[in-house]
């Protein structure tokens, strides 16, 4: 079985962190691979900076901030993703190119087309699978306030502080194009059912892929 490379999407707040992690130590067990957790921006050595400065920043317009998180995946497939797939290693990876076609044209309006062109260009790897976590906007936004008097930096950060109206934009995207992902709705679903959804499903992929 070859490394897999598993990408995890989602609004703010649908859980992508603490799935990420359960999915991760299954996967190993599973495959008898080392599993390698990342995300974006930033998820490489060195992007902490770019990170904040893309998610700080309020003063760019939106071609920019695409460029800019092409840019830090560039670093983060050479310097993390691929080193780690052709080590063999799985990889995990929070948001991939699903979120900045999510983001950048559902969420502020660039021609999806456009974003496309751009992100082929990119030559970037194809993730094995895609997973979504489907939740409602008004439920992720409530979590995220909860959060906030433990992140100092949520008013800071740029997507967050766009608030409601962003989210519900960025979320109807996703689910109409939730036919390239593992979908699940996490809405009426405990933590542990979502993964178990998961799972579930990988485990079936997998099984399928190896049967070829």
């Amino acid at each position: 079985m070859k490394a897999l490379f598993i990408t995890l999407e989602g609004i703010d707040g649908s859980g992508k962190s603490t799935q990420a992690k359960r999915i991760a130590q299954w996967l190993e067990d599973f495959t008898g691979r080392r599993t390698i957790c990342t995300f974006e921006p930033g998820g490489w050595e060195g992007g902490k900076t770019l990170r904040e400065f893309i998610l700080g920043s309020k003063s760019y317009n939106a071609l920019s901030e695409l460029l800019l998180f092409l840019a830090d995946r560039s670093e983060h497939v050479e310097k993390i993703i691929m080193p780690a797939l052709n080590s063999g290693h799985n990889i995990i990876c929070e948001r991939y190119n699903d979120s900045t076609l999510a983001y950048q044209s559902g969420g502020h309006n660039l021609e999806i087309a456009h974003v496309k062109r751009i992100i082929t260009a990119c030559n970037f790897p194809e993730p094995d699978a895609k997973i979504l976590l489907d939740l409602t906007p008004e439920t992720a936004f409530e979590r995220m306030k909860s959060r906030k008097n433990l992140n100092d930096k949520f008013e800071n950060d740029k997507f967050e502080s766009e608030g409601l109206a962003l989210m519900k934009n960025v979320a109807k995207f996703y689910r109409d194009s939730s036919e390239n992902f593992i979908a699940v709705n996490c809405d009426k679903l405990s933590e542990h059912e979502v993964f178990n959804e998961i799972i579930s499903r990988l485990e079936a992929m997998i099984k399928q892929c190896q049967s070829r």
